[in-house]
């Protein structure tokens, strides 16, 4: 019985941590926004180095009121606009890149001003209740690029 009750921890564990190594994020930010704006865009690379497809339903931070997945595109006449997406799939073996003018985590209702050099949280949830968190530092941008 102990060894079937060690042996099934064991499995929890294993799960888990190959749960956590499945996507892999890279350089995670959060754009510094102007004063008084309460909006702001979460940015980074996310990578699955599974075999498995992921799909992302979601995201939280305690420094903003909501944070929903959005694309940018343009719209009639060629003006941009943003996009509420349900999810955002990672096929296996493969990359997102959520940047300024593509995808991004669109980050609503800032609690306080945040300025370059701040640092927020993240939760990033999954299908099939994996969640990964992250520390994303605050930086300037400027234009559309990615800059550091």
């Amino acid at each position: 019985m102990k060894r079937g009750l060690i042996f099934a921890v064991m499995s929890f564990v294993l799960l888990a941590c190959n749960s956590e190594q499945a996507v892999q994020i890279d350089d995670p930010w959060v754009r510094e926004a102007p004063p008084n704006a309460r909006a702001s865009g979460g940015f980074m690379i996310i990578k699955n180095i599974s075999d498995q497809q992921k799909i992302l339903n979601s995201a939280v931070s305690s420094a903003f009121e909501k944070v929903e997945i959005h694309q940018t595109v343009a719209g009639e006449g060629g003006v941009m606009k943003m996009v509420p997406q349900p999810e955002l799939v990672i096929e296996a073996k493969s990359q997102v890149v959520l940047k300024p003018g593509s995808y991004h985590l669109m980050l609503i209702g800032a609690k306080k001003p945040l300025k370059a050099g701040d640092e927020v949280d993240l939760t990033l949830k999954f299908a099939k209740g994996d969640e990964i968190k992250l520390t994303a530092p605050v930086r300037k941008s400027v234009g559309m690029g990615h800059n550091h």
